[in-house]
């Protein structure tokens, strides 16, 4: 290595860095049952997952960005970011990696380690390419919140779902919480009987151990020995634990495998392979005690948490645990975040461990964080509203995946002894300082207003007579030790006494609507809504092109212009407030609403010609709702609007649904935590901080239009499904990055790339490349302004009128 960069490693030593990794090798090798494996056997026989568990440590190391390229004029960061593609590609040769390896295992000294690293990446024939934003920043603590269930379908690659969960979790994970044995395993209507298990259980303990535990506990001999553990102490229970760890399990497209879980005793399996649908309580095993503390343990028990919240839409927690070496810790997911109990070692606490796994083995269905508010009978699960039985669709039309979020999981549902489904069944979590959707709709609907979902009932989802609360499930528990989630995929213990920040920024918008009559209010402060503490920052790395620049700087003097609004309480925009900063997690509140029509995704259109429609009479909707209503919707994106089916001549075509982030004119701000928006249909504005008007969900409806003209449109119309995006797609920046990064994406595609990003649409949809050109002009101008109109009216006509043409003009072709 040359003096510069031997500086550079001296200044920033890898210390304990590499132990979790000696770990898993060291496991690896048990594995084999050979301890003489050379490291290119160990290697081959993980597959990809030495590899990619050993690149992160390096990527996340402050030197990796300091060292510069020795094959190019970047850093070694972007050189290792390019040898993880070709790792997760399959080109990359194994054998590249030995040497490096084997320092590693040898304890070599730090400067030989990243020589061997740097000899890697010469040999590896990398093809440069620029690390895509949501990783860059991923490292580097970037502001943005996202979460991940931004990532889908095949999109679903391991290391891009880690760094969502990373920023997932950010001010979100509490460790050492007092009292959480207590408060979920005593006092219960079974810890009487987990006490008798653990009496029974003292036969397998000796000298203060448990009889013939592994040392050291390695994956296929401590699995040996739990399941042989199980069967002494638990046997006869309806529950039982299993173990995937060399299988994965069906129902994702991400490879995630579960070390032990906790399933039905009857749960059925095919093939040896479990489904996530199953699974009760997570586990992961560690094989080294000090990985008890890493961020990424808890990010890999994050993971499968997710998995099981997708594959079980209405669940309301997950319990976890992890075991590293002989040290256990208790963890519980819930929707706004997860928490756990202090570690403690099974041998010197063998009662404890006993009285955990024979509980989780024993407690009822909702004890474990199943939805017990849904009934079942012969005929399926139901729900009872008003005396009315509704019976609920086995999959539902639209849910998340994502652990901190609304848990939003809709169903069709139907009347019993009737066969159409007539209704939405909507279960979610919405933020305690937030109205309740069920309220705004019965409002609208007050009001006269058209083209929205219908209510039908909504009441608050009680499990055991108790409300279900985010603040009454973690009642009696104190949160102290918030732990802070660095994005850095770095392998150092995480800081448990992170204190929570806050901050605001201050932003002014355009001037006053004339909604007929409306008066709006807007806010002296507008503060950064996200799905985190309220911190934003302007450390973000920005690559502004000159025009895409230039349409962001019309943002900022538009901004100046109308400074005189800042403390104008009657102005055009939505005003949030800070956070109270005495609140250490954001109470969430399990609701139920049942509306009306069911409706169809935006997806399953059928002609082009009602996909438009859909789209005008959504927007005559939106309009509806700010003009008659006082209401703005805040949240347009794929899933909020549905293709109906009219029964009578002039009932709408296409519906807004979902109105969980609309705020009520007039009303004061709300205090809730969380960004109003879906990433990819943000408006510009939005993402960067500016009051949410009217004209910022019409430019979402305009961003939805592209985004369907892309991702579906291909193969045979009655076989519709979303395509996954091309590499190049302009898309992905859509949703990918910090919020700075997005809106700068999205303001030059809209100034100089717009060509660029239609010439991407569907063969089905190239000629609405048109359309899409007059949207572009009806809500940026000629000129490129993201200001809105005094007369919102000017805008809302606009862009029904042009979908009005194109329906004619398809109405035509199609008929």
């Amino acid at each position: 290595m040359i003096p510069e960069e031997e500086e550079i490693v001296k200044r920033h030593p890898i210390k304990d860095g590499l132990a979790a990794f000696r770990g898993q090798y060291e496991s690896s090798q048990a594995h084999l049952g050979i301890e003489s494996s050379t490291v290119v056997e160990i290697l081959s026989a993980s597959g990809q997952d030495l590899l990619l568990s050993l690149i992160p440590v390096f990527l996340g190391h402050p030197a990796s960005r300091q060292l510069h390229s020795r094959i190019n004029n970047n850093t070694l960061f972007t050189d290792l970011f390019n040898v993880t593609a070709k790792i997760t590609s399959g080109g990359f040769d194994i054998q590249l990696a030995v040497p490096l390896v084997r320092l590693i295992i040898d304890n070599a000294p730090d400067i030989e380690i990243w020589d061997a690293l740097f000899k890697l990446v010469e040999q590896a024939g990398l093809i440069p390419t620029t690390p895509p934003t949501a990783l860059t920043d991923a490292f580097i603590d970037t502001p943005s919140r996202p979460n991940s269930s931004l990532q889908r379908g095949i999109e679903e690659k391991r290391l891009q779902v880690d760094q969502r969960i990373r920023g997932e979790l950010d001010g979100r994970v509490y460790d050492d919480v007092p009292g959480f044995f207590e408060r979920y395993f005593e006092g219960k209507a079974w810890t009487n009987q987990a006490g008798e298990i653990y009496k029974a259980s003292i036969s397998q303990y000796t000298d203060g151990r448990w009889n013939n535990w592994p040392e050291p506990p390695v994956e296929n001999a401590f699995f040996t020995w739990f399941m042989h553990f199980q069967d002494e102490v638990l046997g006869g229970l309806s529950r039982k634990y299993y173990t995937s760890a060399n299988k994965k399990l069906t129902g994702s497209e991400a490879s995630r495998k579960l070390d032990l879980f906790l399933a039905s005793s009857d749960t059925p399996s095919q093939a040896g392979s479990h489904d996530w649908s199953n699974v009760l309580v997570i586990g992961e095993l560690k094989q080294n005690p000090g990985e008890d503390r890493l961020t990424t343990t808890l990010v890999q028990l994050t993971g499968y948490a997710r998995e099981v919240f997708g594959n079980q839409p209405d669940r309301r927690f997950v319990p976890g645990f992890t075991i590293c070496g002989s040290l256990m810790r208790l963890w519980l997911f819930d929707r706004s975040g997860a928490y756990s109990s202090d570690k403690f070692n099974i041998h010197i606490e063998p009662e404890r461990f006993v009285r955990v796994i024979a509980g989780y083995a024993l407690m009822t269905d909702a004890e474990l964080g199943l939805n017990t508010f849904i009934n079942r009978d012969g005929n399926g699960r139901y729900i009872v509203t008003q005396d009315m039985r509704i019976y609920l669709e086995d999959k539902p039309i639209a849910s998340q995946k994502a652990v901190v979020s609304r848990g939003t999981a809709c169903y069709r549902g139907r009347q019993h002894g009737t066969t159409e489904w007539k209704y939405v069944v909507k279960f979610a979590w919405p933020s305690g300082k937030r109205h309740q959707e069920g309220r705004l709709l019965k409002l609208a609907k007050e009001r006269g207003v058209i083209g929205i979902a219908q209510w039908v009932h909504d009441e608050e989802v009680f499990i055991d007579g108790v409300a279900d609360t985010i603040a009454n499930l973690r009642d009696g528990l104190e949160f102290s030790k918030l732990r802070k989630i660095s994005s850095k995929a770095d392998m150092e213990s995480s800081q448990a006494d992170s204190k929570p920040q806050s901050g605001v920024i201050s932003l002014t918008g355009p001037p006053a609507i004339d909604t007929k009559g409306s008066s709006i209010s807007s806010g002296q402060k507008r503060k950064l809504e996200d799905e985190r503490p309220a911190v934003e920052t302007s450390s973000s790395k920005k690559s502004k092109s000159g025009d895409s620049q230039s349409l962001s700087r019309l943002v900022d003097k538009d901004a100046k212009k109308d400074e005189s609004h800042k403390s104008n309480t009657h102005g055009h925009g939505i005003q949030e407030s800070e956070v109270d900063n005495d609140e250490t997690y954001g109470n969430r509140i399990h609701c139920c609403l049942v509306v009306s029509p069911a409706g169809r995704p935006l997806s399953s259109y059928k002609s082009i010609t009602e996909l438009l429609e859909t789209f005008r009479d959504a927007i005559k909707g939106h309009k509806s709702l700010f003009i008659d209503g006082k209401i703005l919707h805040r949240d347009i994106s794929e899933n909020n609007i549905i293709i109906t089916n009219p029964t009578a001549e002039g009932d709408p075509k296409g519906m807004l649904i979902d109105l969980d982030l609309a705020k009520v004119m007039g009303d004061g701000p709300s205090g809730a935590r969380h960004r109003t928006g879906t990433m990819q249909f943000m408006a510009i504005g939005v993402l960067q901080g500016y009051d949410h008007t009217y004209r910022h969900d019409l430019e979402s409806f305009f961003y939805v239009f592209i985004w369907m003209c892309i991702c579906y449109g291909h193969g045979d119309m009655n076989e519709q499904r979303w395509v996954r995006l091309k590499g190049d797609s302009k898309l992905h920046k859509w949703y990918l990055g910090t919020y700075d990064d997005i809106a700068d994406s999205k303001a030059g595609a809209i100034s100089t790339g717009f060509h660029l990003l239609i010439a991407e649409f569907a063969p089905r949809f190239t000629s609405l490349k048109g359309l899409a050109k007059e949207l572009k002009i009806i809500l940026f101008g000629k000129e490129l302004s993201l200001k809105p109109h005094e007369d919102c009216n000017i805008m809302y006509d606009g862009m029904i009128n042009a979908f009005e043409k194109a329906i004619r003009m398809y109405g035509e072709n199609e008929a």
